[in-house]
């Protein structure tokens, strides 16, 4: 069957129903390992975040046999039974390529992504994003790319295993569509680091997001200065809620949600780190006040800041 669908893709025939059919099994099935663009994953879902044009390169575990590919848009080039090679349409919007093997898929959700300098006066149709300062302090940071356009349609599509669109999409008001600026290395970090918290015994399915991107505007506009790891889309804001009570989780074991569980968050991320030095970064752990719960800022600028507020 799905060397049959393979070849089905690499003809461009039947391709919406090889679509449905490897969707249905990848939501059913544990992840399948995949090298995307020198990058290995394990992961059920993984986002990817590119401009009209450019290739994905996706690769398969070449143990246990051929694998069924499908697409649903672009141009996906068949390889061989463990490789493709996926080209972006030249419009913007979301395409999935999922991959199956026995029991064992995965989806890779591409964004191809709005171009930077399609915006105008710092608007995308309607949606202010703002200026971006002509420098900044951030090694691994620079000028977007471009930027997902975020619907209702697609605002709940997986990034990870873990996270969706909507967690780090901008809060400030105003209807669709959105548009956002998302770094796949931060997705990266917090996965690792979720991994992380459960090795510790911590109940973590995965970490909570509540501030990720924020734009130019936004971000001017809350008083926060004009350069902040969140305005390149390499930031999150977190706390750990495995009971879903809204607030950061006892961890420390203290019996109460307090500074002290932000600082052991912390010091996880500083363990990640340790073990990842590429996915280096700031870090801030912050007190619980009379509007919020404790958390924790993190961040892949490229180099170690730390603070606490």
């Amino acid at each position: 069957m799905f060397g049959y669908l393979s070849e089905l893709s690499a003809r461009g025939l039947g391709r919406a129903f090889g679509v449905a059919l490897l969707l249905a099994a990848a939501t059913q099935a544990a992840g399948l390992p995949l090298n995307i663009d020198g990058r290995d994953y394990d992961w059920s879902h993984v986002g990817r975040f590119v401009l009209p044009g450019d290739t994905v390169s996706i690769t398969a575990p070449a143990e246990g046999g051929p694998c069924g590919w499908a697409a649903s848009g672009g141009e996906l080039a068949i390889l061989d039974q463990q490789r493709v090679r996926w080209v972006a349409p030249g419009e913007p919007g979301l395409h999935s390529i999922t991959v199956c093997r026995d029991t064992l898929s995965a989806a890779v959700n591409v964004f191809v992504m709005v171009p930077f300098d399609s915006m105008m006066n710092g608007e995308l149709n309607g949606y202010r994003i703002g200026t971006y300062p002509s420098s900044n302090p951030f090694p691994n940071f620079v000028i977007p790319r471009g930027f997902i356009e975020v619907t209702e349609e697609n605002i709940d599509t997986r990034v990870s295993r873990g996270h969706t669109l909507r967690e780090f999409v901008s809060r400030q008001p105003g209807s669709f569509p959105k548009y956002l600026v998302l770094r796949e290395e931060l997705v990266i970090k917090l996965e690792l680091l979720a991994d992380l918290v459960r090795e510790k015994g911590h109940d973590c399915e995965a970490l909570t997001v509540f501030s990720g991107f924020r734009t130019p505007s936004f971000h001017h506009r809350r008083g926060s200065g004009t350069n902040s790891a969140h305005v390149y889309g390499g930031a999150a804001d977190i706390f750990l809620d495995g009971n879903d009570d809204g607030l950061m989780d006892d961890i420390s074991g203290d019996g109460a949600s307090d500074s002290r569980d932000s600082r052991l968050l912390a010091s996880y991320v500083d363990e990640l780190e340790e073990a990842h030095p590429e996915l280096v970064g700031g870090c801030g752990w912050y007190r619980r006040t009379r509007s919020r719960g404790p958390f924790v800022h993190t961040d892949v600028r490229g180099e170690r800041t730390r603070w606490h507020r």
